[in-house]
């Protein structure tokens, strides 16, 4: 259980382990000194980049004779990766963020850059405007469709359900039934999306 209000990202416990700068928290270090736990953390980082740098010196621990310990890779503790997911801190960071951000900025501002230029007409600006918006208005249309569709048949499937029902009523119980599992699951969506 983790005590500390203002928990050190791992890249920072690592970071301040190797001797490194702190990668998100510029105070980490002071902080990590004043924490308990915090300061554990960078511990356990220490102690396993003082295991991974170990790992070079198992060619002494084999037996003599022929070899049962594979050789060391050279240069191992650079070589290993870092496979845990993002955290949500690491995810809110623009960072992370910046190369694909400044690529499309990039291309927006290209694209403003070629519409805005003299060589081409008034007409070849108004062509490629179409043709920017023409998956938005396909799309629109689309949903528009969809919508139409579903409210001429939905009186049509309702009286159809209700008919099946009365002269059934096993089918409502099982529709009842059925209705739990929906609730429930929509119920823990919500409560994610309202936890995020």
């Amino acid at each position: 259980m983790n005590l500390c209000a203002r928990p050190l990202d791992p890249l920072d416990a690592e970071a301040i382990a190797c001797g490194a700068p702190p990668v998100h928290a510029s105070d980490a270090a002071e902080h990590s000194r004043a924490c308990s736990s915090c300061s554990a953390r960078v511990s356990a980082a220490a102690a396993l980049a003082r295991e991974l740098d170990s790992l070079g010196g198992l060619q002494g621990l084999a037996p003599e004779g022929p070899s049962t310990v594979p050789a060391p890779v050279p240069d191992l503790a650079g070589r290993v990766l870092r496979l845990r997911p993002f955290s949500a801190r690491e995810l809110r960071d623009f960072a992370l963020w910046r190369g694909p951000c400044l690529l499309a900025a990039a291309l927006f501002f290209s694209g403003l850059v070629v519409m805005a230029l003299p060589g081409i007409s008034a007409r070849s600006q108004a062509g490629l405007a179409a043709a920017a918006l023409a998956p938005a208005v396909a799309l629109l249309r689309a949903a528009v469709r969809w919508l139409s569709d579903l409210a001429t048949a939905f009186p049509a499937g309702l009286e159809a359900l209700g008919q099946a029902v009365s002269r059934e009523p096993a089918i409502g119980l099982a529709a009842l039934l059925l209705l739990a599992p929906v609730v429930w699951v929509s119920r823990r969506a919500f409560a994610r999306v309202s936890r995020l």
